[in-house]
């Protein structure tokens, strides 16, 4: 039996599921495939024009992707960032302890990488990670099937196997925060809409050793599957309703 994760702090509202992977996804900045990240759980209060999306894979090192969008912004500018702020072991704080760990990605290109791990008081820089085998960043400006206007995608793999990066003292249920900033405008925007330095603010991500029991196709809109929920439960109010044959 798993052990029970103790969490003693989260941002009340804002939760994501882990899932298993269906399909293996490509750190390539881009949908490499239309089906890519259908079999992704949607994490709940996402922003209108910041999504995101996390799973894992296996065998072999346990990884984990993360796919972020930034609708709105169109832009290659240098102020750009994407921030992933974790917290492994769930033990929240109102500022950043030993174990959290911050990633910004400024830019769009690998020089803006800078990982932080917290030390109590405040983040210190985190050099201790090899490019490319404990963590690799894509990204570029592209259409989606998130977004038909082409923009910001960033793709991310990390090696939980990493001991910074690791989530199993947690029962693989880390507090983790997502942010972006647009240099042309947009600003900050962040899930939860909490600070990079208090962990006790930030969401609740439930890593789970199955797959997406039920994964949605993007494109289909809420509307659509109301409907069809809607004609699931006539069809099947009918099926019980009917009067059986009898032999």
């Amino acid at each position: 039996m798993l052990p029970i994760a103790l969490v003693n702090a989260q941002y009340a509202g804002y939760e994501s599921t882990n899932y298993l992977a269906i399909e293996d996804p490509v750190e390539d900045g881009v949908w490499t495939t239309d089906t890519e990240w259908y079999d992704a759980g949607i994490p709940t209060n996402l922003p209108t024009n910041l999504q995101w999306r996390q799973k894992w894979t296996y065998p072999g090192n346990i990884f984990e992707h993360f796919l972020i969008e930034v609708i709105d912004d169109t832009t290659e500018d240098a102020g750009d960032y994407v921030q992933i702020c974790i917290d492994p072991q769930a033990d929240g704080g109102i500022t950043p302890q030993s174990d959290d760990i911050r990633i910004d990605w400024v830019g769009h290109d690998a020089s803006g990488l800078t990982i932080y791990q917290g030390d109590g008081s405040g983040w210190v820089e985190f050099t201790d990670y090899t490019w490319d085998t404990d963590i690799f960043i894509a990204d570029s400006i592209s259409a989606s099937p998130l977004e038909s206007t082409p923009h910001w995608i960033i793709e991310i793999r990390m090696d939980r196997s990493k001991a910074e990066f690791d989530t199993a003292g947690s029962s693989y249920e880390p507090l983790i925060r997502i942010a972006s900033y647009d240099e042309s405008g947009a600003g900050v925007q962040a899930w939860p809409p909490t600070s990079q330095d208090s962990p006790s603010g930030w969401g609740q991500e439930y890593g789970v050793y199955e797959t997406n029991p039920d994964p949605i196709p993007e494109p289909m809109t809420i509307m659509t599957i109301v409907l069809l929920s809607s004609v699931a439960v006539v069809a099947g109010s009918n099926f019980l309703w009917k009067r059986r044959k009898t032999e």
